[in-house]
Protein backbone atom coordinates (compact mmCIF):
# COMPACT_ATOMS: atom_id res chain seq x y z
CA UNK A 1 0.00 0.00 0.00
CA UNK A 2 1.39 3.39 -0.96
CA UNK A 3 1.69 5.88 1.86
CA UNK A 4 -0.11 9.13 1.08
CA UNK A 5 0.75 12.68 1.97
CA UNK A 6 -2.96 13.50 1.70
CA UNK A 7 -6.24 11.76 0.91
CA UNK A 8 -5.50 12.16 -2.81
CA UNK A 9 -4.56 8.72 -4.20
CA UNK A 10 -2.28 10.47 -6.69
CA UNK A 11 0.19 11.81 -4.12
CA UNK A 12 2.18 8.75 -3.01
CA UNK A 13 5.47 8.64 -1.18
CA UNK A 14 7.98 6.17 -2.60
CA UNK A 15 10.63 4.20 -0.75
CA UNK A 16 11.33 1.88 2.16
CA UNK A 17 10.73 4.59 4.78
CA UNK A 18 7.07 3.65 4.17
CA UNK A 19 8.14 0.17 5.47
CA UNK A 20 7.74 -3.03 3.49
CA UNK A 21 4.96 -4.55 5.57
CA UNK A 22 2.89 -1.39 5.04
CA UNK A 23 3.72 -1.28 1.33
CA UNK A 24 2.49 -4.82 0.73
CA UNK A 25 -0.90 -4.54 2.44
CA UNK A 26 -4.06 -4.74 0.36
CA UNK A 27 -6.69 -2.89 2.35
CA UNK A 28 -6.32 0.87 2.94
CA UNK A 29 -7.83 0.37 6.41
CA UNK A 30 -4.94 -1.92 7.32
CA UNK A 31 -2.44 0.90 6.78
CA UNK A 32 -4.34 3.06 9.25
CA UNK A 33 -3.80 0.64 12.15
CA UNK A 34 -7.28 -0.91 12.00
CA UNK A 35 -5.95 -4.48 12.03
CA UNK A 36 -6.82 -7.49 14.10
CA UNK A 37 -3.94 -9.45 15.66
CA UNK A 38 -4.06 -12.16 12.94
CA UNK A 39 -3.94 -9.44 10.25
CA UNK A 40 -0.92 -7.83 11.92
CA UNK A 41 0.79 -11.21 12.15
CA UNK A 42 0.00 -12.05 8.51
CA UNK A 43 1.69 -8.79 7.43
CA UNK A 44 4.81 -9.64 9.43
CA UNK A 45 4.97 -13.21 8.12
CA UNK A 46 4.37 -11.93 4.58
CA UNK A 47 7.32 -9.54 4.89
CA UNK A 48 9.54 -12.47 5.95
CA UNK A 49 8.39 -14.49 2.91
CA UNK A 50 8.97 -11.58 0.54
CA UNK A 51 12.38 -10.85 2.07
CA UNK A 52 13.42 -14.45 1.46
CA UNK A 53 13.79 -15.56 5.09
CA UNK A 54 11.19 -18.24 4.37
CA UNK A 55 11.87 -19.97 1.04
CA UNK A 56 9.27 -21.39 -1.40
CA UNK A 57 8.19 -24.81 -0.18
CA UNK A 58 9.51 -24.25 3.36
CA UNK A 59 7.31 -25.46 6.23
CA UNK A 60 5.85 -22.79 8.50
CA UNK A 61 5.45 -24.31 11.95
CA UNK A 62 2.78 -22.67 14.07
CA UNK A 63 4.64 -23.35 17.32
CA UNK A 64 7.86 -21.74 16.07
CA UNK A 65 6.01 -18.70 14.73
CA UNK A 66 4.02 -18.35 17.96
CA UNK A 67 7.25 -18.37 19.95
CA UNK A 68 8.89 -15.90 17.59
CA UNK A 69 6.05 -13.38 17.80
CA UNK A 70 5.20 -14.14 21.45
CA UNK A 71 1.56 -15.04 20.80
CA UNK A 72 -0.56 -18.16 21.06
CA UNK A 73 -0.95 -20.55 18.13
CA UNK A 74 -4.57 -19.48 17.45
CA UNK A 75 -3.74 -16.05 15.93
CA UNK A 76 -0.84 -17.62 14.01
CA UNK A 77 -3.21 -20.18 12.49
CA UNK A 78 -5.60 -17.40 11.44
CA UNK A 79 -2.70 -15.37 10.01
CA UNK A 80 -1.63 -18.33 7.89
CA UNK A 81 -5.20 -18.73 6.63
CA UNK A 82 -5.13 -15.09 5.53
CA UNK A 83 -1.90 -15.69 3.63
CA UNK A 84 -3.38 -18.84 2.11
CA UNK A 85 -6.19 -16.73 0.64
CA UNK A 86 -3.54 -14.37 -0.75
CA UNK A 87 -1.72 -17.27 -2.42
CA UNK A 88 1.48 -16.84 -0.40
CA UNK A 89 0.94 -19.87 1.83
CA UNK A 90 -0.31 -23.38 1.04
CA UNK A 91 -2.19 -25.39 3.68
CA UNK A 92 -2.04 -29.18 3.31
CA UNK A 93 -3.86 -31.81 5.34
CA UNK A 94 -1.58 -33.42 7.97
CA UNK A 95 1.36 -31.33 6.77
CA UNK A 96 0.31 -27.89 7.89
CA UNK A 97 1.40 -24.66 6.22
CA UNK A 98 4.27 -24.00 3.85
CA UNK A 99 5.38 -21.12 1.64
CA UNK A 100 3.68 -21.48 -1.73
CA UNK A 101 5.92 -22.91 -4.42
CA UNK A 102 4.73 -21.58 -7.78
CA UNK A 103 5.04 -23.64 -10.96
CA UNK A 104 6.38 -22.18 -14.20
CA UNK A 105 2.89 -22.47 -15.73
CA UNK A 106 1.36 -20.59 -12.80
CA UNK A 107 3.99 -17.86 -13.11
CA UNK A 108 3.23 -17.40 -16.82
CA UNK A 109 -0.48 -17.11 -16.06
CA UNK A 110 0.12 -14.56 -13.31
CA UNK A 111 2.27 -12.32 -15.50
CA UNK A 112 -0.17 -12.55 -18.42
CA UNK A 113 -3.04 -11.44 -16.20
CA UNK A 114 -0.95 -8.66 -14.64
CA UNK A 115 0.06 -7.40 -18.10
CA UNK A 116 -3.55 -7.31 -19.26
CA UNK A 117 -4.86 -5.50 -16.17
CA UNK A 118 -1.99 -3.04 -15.86
CA UNK A 119 -2.28 -2.37 -19.59
CA UNK A 120 -5.95 -1.43 -19.16
CA UNK A 121 -5.09 0.93 -16.31
CA UNK A 122 -2.25 2.56 -18.28
CA UNK A 123 -4.58 3.06 -21.24
CA UNK A 124 -7.15 4.77 -19.02
CA UNK A 125 -4.50 7.08 -17.57
CA UNK A 126 -3.19 8.00 -21.04
CA UNK A 127 -6.71 8.81 -22.22
CA UNK A 128 -7.35 10.94 -19.14
CA UNK A 129 -4.25 13.15 -19.75
CA UNK A 130 -3.90 14.18 -16.12
CA UNK A 131 -0.46 15.87 -15.96
CA UNK A 132 -0.05 14.96 -12.29
CA UNK A 133 0.14 11.23 -13.03
CA UNK A 134 3.30 11.19 -15.19
CA UNK A 135 4.89 13.75 -12.84
CA UNK A 136 4.39 11.40 -9.89
CA UNK A 137 5.63 8.45 -11.95
CA UNK A 138 8.70 10.48 -12.94
CA UNK A 139 9.45 10.99 -9.25
CA UNK A 140 9.09 7.27 -8.62
CA UNK A 141 11.37 6.48 -11.56
CA UNK A 142 13.93 9.02 -10.34
CA UNK A 143 13.99 7.31 -6.95
CA UNK A 144 14.21 3.94 -8.70
CA UNK A 145 17.33 5.03 -10.58
CA UNK A 146 18.84 6.46 -7.37
CA UNK A 147 18.20 3.15 -5.57
CA UNK A 148 19.85 1.28 -8.43
CA UNK A 149 22.86 3.58 -8.37
CA UNK A 150 23.20 3.04 -4.62
CA UNK A 151 22.75 -0.74 -4.98
CA UNK A 152 19.88 -0.54 -2.48
CA UNK A 153 17.80 -3.63 -3.29
CA UNK A 154 15.27 -3.07 -0.47
CA UNK A 155 14.55 0.45 -1.71
CA UNK A 156 14.33 -0.78 -5.30
CA UNK A 157 11.83 -3.55 -4.55
CA UNK A 158 9.61 -1.20 -2.54
CA UNK A 159 9.51 1.43 -5.28
CA UNK A 160 8.89 -1.09 -8.08
CA UNK A 161 5.92 -2.47 -6.17
CA UNK A 162 4.63 1.01 -5.27
CA UNK A 163 4.84 2.16 -8.90
CA UNK A 164 3.00 -0.98 -10.04
CA UNK A 165 0.19 -0.39 -7.57
CA UNK A 166 0.07 3.33 -8.28
CA UNK A 167 -0.99 2.60 -11.88
CA UNK A 168 -4.21 0.92 -10.74
CA UNK A 169 -4.81 3.34 -7.86
CA UNK A 170 -4.46 6.40 -10.10
CA UNK A 171 -6.77 4.81 -12.70
CA UNK A 172 -9.35 4.26 -9.96
CA UNK A 173 -9.94 0.68 -11.11
CA UNK A 174 -10.70 -1.12 -7.84
CA UNK A 175 -11.13 -4.55 -9.43
CA UNK A 176 -7.76 -4.34 -11.16
CA UNK A 177 -6.18 -2.93 -8.01
CA UNK A 178 -7.32 -5.80 -5.82
CA UNK A 179 -6.19 -8.49 -8.26
CA UNK A 180 -2.86 -6.79 -9.01
CA UNK A 181 -2.06 -6.40 -5.30
CA UNK A 182 -2.58 -10.11 -4.73
CA UNK A 183 -0.76 -11.35 -7.84
CA UNK A 184 2.12 -8.94 -7.38
CA UNK A 185 2.81 -10.20 -3.87
CA UNK A 186 2.72 -13.83 -4.95
CA UNK A 187 5.66 -13.30 -7.31
CA UNK A 188 7.73 -10.95 -5.11
CA UNK A 189 9.76 -13.72 -3.43
CA UNK A 190 11.10 -14.57 -6.90
CA UNK A 191 11.22 -11.12 -8.51
CA UNK A 192 13.32 -9.74 -5.66
CA UNK A 193 16.10 -12.14 -6.67
CA UNK A 194 16.38 -10.28 -9.98
CA UNK A 195 17.27 -7.06 -8.15
CA UNK A 196 20.74 -8.41 -7.46
CA UNK A 197 21.48 -7.90 -11.16
CA UNK A 198 22.14 -4.24 -12.04
CA UNK A 199 21.34 -4.85 -15.71
CA UNK A 200 17.88 -6.11 -14.74
CA UNK A 201 17.31 -3.09 -12.51
CA UNK A 202 18.27 -0.69 -15.31
CA UNK A 203 15.94 -2.47 -17.73
CA UNK A 204 13.03 -2.12 -15.33
CA UNK A 205 13.75 1.55 -14.67
CA UNK A 206 13.84 2.17 -18.43
CA UNK A 207 10.51 0.40 -18.84
CA UNK A 208 8.93 2.63 -16.20
CA UNK A 209 10.25 5.72 -17.97
CA UNK A 210 8.63 4.50 -21.20
CA UNK A 211 5.29 3.99 -19.45
CA UNK A 212 5.42 7.47 -17.94
CA UNK A 213 6.30 9.05 -21.30
CA UNK A 214 3.42 7.27 -23.08
CA UNK A 215 0.92 8.39 -20.44
CA UNK A 216 2.21 11.97 -20.65
CA UNK A 217 1.85 11.89 -24.45
CA UNK A 218 -1.75 10.71 -24.11
CA UNK A 219 -0.99 7.62 -26.20
CA UNK A 220 -3.03 4.68 -24.82
CA UNK A 221 -1.67 2.16 -27.33
CA UNK A 222 1.93 3.02 -26.50
CA UNK A 223 1.14 2.99 -22.78
CA UNK A 224 -0.33 -0.51 -23.01
CA UNK A 225 2.62 -1.75 -25.07
CA UNK A 226 5.11 -0.28 -22.59
CA UNK A 227 3.36 -2.05 -19.72
CA UNK A 228 3.37 -5.32 -21.63
CA UNK A 229 7.09 -4.98 -22.29
CA UNK A 230 7.71 -4.33 -18.59
CA UNK A 231 5.81 -7.45 -17.55
CA UNK A 232 7.33 -9.55 -20.36
CA UNK A 233 10.84 -8.62 -19.23
CA UNK A 234 9.99 -9.43 -15.62
CA UNK A 235 8.36 -12.72 -16.62
CA UNK A 236 11.44 -13.78 -18.58
CA UNK A 237 13.73 -13.01 -15.65
CA UNK A 238 11.50 -14.65 -13.06
CA UNK A 239 11.11 -17.84 -15.10
CA UNK A 240 14.90 -18.05 -15.40
CA UNK A 241 15.23 -17.63 -11.62
CA UNK A 242 12.53 -20.26 -11.08
CA UNK A 243 14.26 -22.76 -13.35
CA UNK A 244 17.58 -22.19 -11.58
CA UNK A 245 16.00 -22.76 -8.16
CA UNK A 246 14.24 -25.91 -9.37
CA UNK A 247 17.53 -27.22 -10.75
CA UNK A 248 19.22 -26.53 -7.41
CA UNK A 249 16.45 -28.45 -5.61
CA UNK A 250 16.76 -31.38 -8.00
CA UNK A 251 20.53 -31.44 -7.53
CA UNK A 252 20.17 -31.27 -3.75
CA UNK A 253 17.73 -34.18 -3.80
CA UNK A 254 19.82 -36.43 -6.04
Amino acid sequence: MINRASSNPQTPTFGTHVDLARTFRTDPAEADGMQTLPEQLSARIMALIINGEFEPGQRLQESALAERFEVSRGPIREALRILEREGLVTMASRRGASVTRLTAERLRDIFNVRAALMGICAEELAERRDPEVPSIMDEGTRRLLAANEAGDEEEFIAIVYQLSMYISEAAGNEIARSILFSLGRQTLPLTRRLFQDEAERLTWAGNWQAISEAIRAGDPVRARQAVRKLLADIRTGVLAVHERLEEERRSAGS
